[in-house]
């Protein structure tokens, strides 16, 4: 008996199998870039008043929000309570604690009895010797209490 008699022509052929091998790598491509059905967004929550905390607006006082290094190992450290600041500075003498409150782009604080604003600006605004090239500082007094972030 002849071999080629025994087999089965191939419906087909070659070509089928790349055909099949092309179309299961596109569908499977297709399904990863498709988003799947089971993903569903958050549900929202229900309308709830806002917290005292969520309503205080975002200032540009809060752009003042960070520890800031000076000379000799000073810093002016400030941190954000609700609508309050907490602003230490540390010198010679040691650091201090104040509470301060945001007045347009400056936090205005109360130290001995005089009120002092802790500002944004340059290092040449700051008055201070070594922060001149600087340009992303805070100053409360210009000559003498002058702080960078490099």
């Amino acid at each position: 008996m002849n071999i080629n008699m025994m087999r089965r022509p191939s419906r087909f052929g070659i070509l089928d199998f790349g055909f099949w091998l092309i179309l299961t790598t596109s569908l499977v491509a297709a399904t990863a870039c498709t988003p799947s059905a089971d993903v569903k967004p958050p549900a929202s929550s229900p309308a709830v008043s806002p917290s005292p905390a969520a309503s205080v607006s975002v200032g540009k006082a809060d752009s003042l929000v960070g520890r800031w290094p000076g000379a000799e190992g000073t810093y002016l450290n400030i941190t954000r309570k609700l609508d309050k600041y907490s602003i230490e500075i540390s010198n010679l003498d040691g650091p201090k604690t104040y509470e301060g409150t945001a007045k347009g782009d400056v936090i205005e604080f109360t130290r001995n009895g005089k009120t002092e604003t802790v500002k944004a600006g340059s290092g040449i605004d700051t008055g201070m010797k070594g922060f001149e090239k600087e340009t992303n500082c805070v100053f409360v007094t210009k000559g003498s209490e002058g702080f960078c972030k490099k």
